[in-house]
């Protein structure tokens, strides 16, 4: 997981979410209706509509990988805009996001259903359900998964859609997180004993279900690959026999089971695996925990 740095986007993000304030803006109610369900998307679909302009501030501000997993993002279609505090918090609910570690939610931040009540409102605190600070970029958490009978099929396995409005405190927004959340050389994501945010990493982790076994795996196999070329990577990984061996020569070098290796070339030695693999290049240069 990466450092997210609110600070450097923060004025391109708030004039898209101020831009589309004055276009609901109900003058004879002098107040916004925010709809704080649907975030933009309630407005007319435009080629480059408030909700595609977000998300490619966000994903500018996260050099274009996922918030949770790593996955690299291109914003056509692959991502979605993750709410941390959720869509649908009360003050309650809110709370548990307000620390005083993650200043951008306490100072920058009204709930939607607050702020649209409210008559002529100054725009200090903007909605959270179009705030720029409330908003990072998320993968839609689709891996391959062979059926019985080798079909290939996708579905939402991790990040936005399982976390829903689960507890998941923003993690990456600490400097620190490469300490909070690591990963070992079998592919699993652990949350640092010694952290004082260990509970919460636990929580984060399992509310975007990081532990998704596809996930894991192509995490355990980019460690395996880590001291070849990225470029070489991708150029034998374009037909099924050089995958094969490329895959094959290198994880017999491994303390993996037996089980395991076979497990995982029989993976990504398909088409739609191995693509999936190289979206988390992330990895390639990830400092392995080998503890």
């Amino acid at each position: 997981m990466q450092y997210i740095n609110k600070e450097s986007d923060r004025e391109a993000g708030n004039k898209i979410t101020e831009a589309y304030l004055h276009e609901i803006w109900i003058e004879d109610e002098q107040r916004y209706p925010v709809d704080y369900n649907d975030s933009f998307k309630k407005l007319p679909n435009k080629a480059n509509s408030y909700y595609k302009q977000m998300t490619q501030v966000l994903l500018n501000n996260q050099n274009h990988y996922c918030c949770y997993c790593m996955r690299r993002l291109t914003g056509e279609g692959d991502t979605t805009l993750e709410h941390i505090i959720p869509q649908t918090a009360d003050d309650k609910d809110a709370l548990y996001y307000q620390r005083d570690e993650f200043p951008m939610l306490k100072k920058n931040i009204k709930l939607s259903v607050l702020f649209s009540h409210e008559h002529n409102p100054d725009l200090a605190q903007l909605p959270h359900s179009v705030c720029y600070d409330n908003l990072v970029a998320s993968c839609h958490g689709m891996f391959p998964t062979t059926k019985h009978g080798g079909d290939i099929e996708t579905d939402g396995h991790s990040c936005n859609h399982p976390r829903g409005a689960k507890c998941a405190l923003p993690l990456y927004f600490l400097e620190e997180i490469n300490t909070i959340i690591t990963y070992e050389i079998n592919g699993s994501i652990l949350a640092n004993p010694d952290s004082p945010w260990c509970e919460e990493a636990k929580e984060l982790i399992q509310s975007a279900q990081l532990t998704w076994e596809t996930l894991s795996d192509i995490r355990a196999l980019w460690y395996v690959l880590r001291d070849i070329d990225i470029n070489q990577i991708i150029a034998e990984g374009k037909n099924e026999q050089s995958r094969m061996d490329l895959i094959q020569d290198n994880l017999y070098l491994t303390e993996y089971s037996e089980k395991r290796i076979n497990a995982l070339i029989a993976k990504f030695t398909k088409k739609q695996y191995w693509e999936c693999f190289l979206l988390y290049d992330w990895f390639h240069s990830y400092h392995w925990n080998a503890a």
